[in-house]
């Protein structure tokens, strides 16, 4: 009963929300579960005079079989939800499944009366700690970011200190740390983010889940290099949490930074708060900035962004 009420909430839990940290967190709540579900088989497989007598490794082993492939069958029957099957969540399942049942392992008198116990047992807690560590990286590193996030503003992100895209989107766009160009760099290595925009709607950069409280400051501020021989025409847009999605809803601006030039671009944020139509912008719920080059541009291919800041 146990192990049904578990996936039953696997293949019927809500949709993750909208930003990050939601959606790791759900993501990796699989690996709890189904450490949860190999366990409880185990103990399952111990009450069943046919599997009682077998070596705790094949215990182990059927175990973790069975939360190898209940985790699959879930990722298959999600899609009769409407959800998609999902390799990573599987991959989750699995090494839910080999942290508890290795660390189990370690305290189980089975296994301690096992022929050599202490090399197993050590073994168990290595792959045990290991996988653990594994399957609670990924919340770290979104918890990590998050805090790196809220210290650095109101720099919304700063490519000169360190390459970190983790709230960056691309869009018919690639992007990587490299040494901006002498000819525009303010300091010898100063770094930046290349973007080479490609062919595609909307080519440049979403920055996503920005600090949103905006509303003790003035002035957004954006650091651009066009080292092409073209013109470059792009649009930066704003949207707070209550944008519909609709063009009329939001604040969109089109610049122009001409051919093999750095510009230090600057937007009032009393312009942005003005910049739907029929309300005005909540600064102190900003959801994301978006720049990217607009249809009408020359075909420019690429543009160095130093950083992004309020004052």
């Amino acid at each position: 009963m146990a192990i049904a009420i578990l996936l039953w909430a696997v293949v019927f839990a809500p949709a993750p929300g909208e930003t990050r940290w939601i959606r790791t967190l759900h993501n990796s709540a699989h690996a709890p579960i189904f450490g949860c579900v190999a366990l409880l088989s185990l103990l399952l497989i111990r009450t069943r005079p046919r599997f009682a007598a077998l070596s705790p490794q094949k215990q182990y082993a059927s175990a973790l079989a069975i939360a190898v492939g209940l985790g699959v069958l879930t990722e298959f029957v999600q899609m009769l939800t409407g959800r998609d099957a999902s390799l990573e969540d599987a991959l989750h399942d699995t090494i839910g499944a080999v942290a508890v049942l290795g660390l189990f392992a370690v305290f189980d008198e089975r296994v301690r009366a096992s022929p050599r116990t202490s090399m197993v047992r050590f073994a168990s807690a290595v792959v045990g700690v290991a996988a653990l560590a594994v399957a609670a990286t990924p919340v770290t590193r979104a918890a990590i970011k998050y805090q790196q996030r809220d210290q650095r503003f109101p720099v919304l992100a700063d490519f000169s200190e360190r390459f970190d895209r983790y709230f960056i989107l691309q869009q018919s766009a690639e992007v990587a740390p490299a040494r901006m160009p002498a000819a525009w760099a303010s300091g010898a290595d100063e770094q930046a983010m290349h973007v080479r925009l490609l062919e595609g709607p909307y080519p440049g950069l979403h920055f996503i889940e920005v600090p949103p409280d905006w509303s003790a400051y003035s002035m957004l501020a954006l650091d651009l290099t066009n080292p092409t021989e073209l013109a470059l025409q792009f649009v930066v847009r704003v949207h707070d949490a209550t944008h519909n999605n609709q063009v009329e809803d939001r604040f969109n601006r089109v610049f122009e930074l001409p051919p093999g030039t750095r510009q230090i671009v600057r937007i009032p944020l009393r312009d942005i708060a003005a910049g739907p139509r029929a309300r005005s912008l909540d600064l102190r719920q900003v959801a994301g900035v978006i720049v990217f080059r607009t249809d009408e541009s020359p075909r420019a291919s690429e543009l160095y962004f130093s950083r992004a800041w309020l004052e």
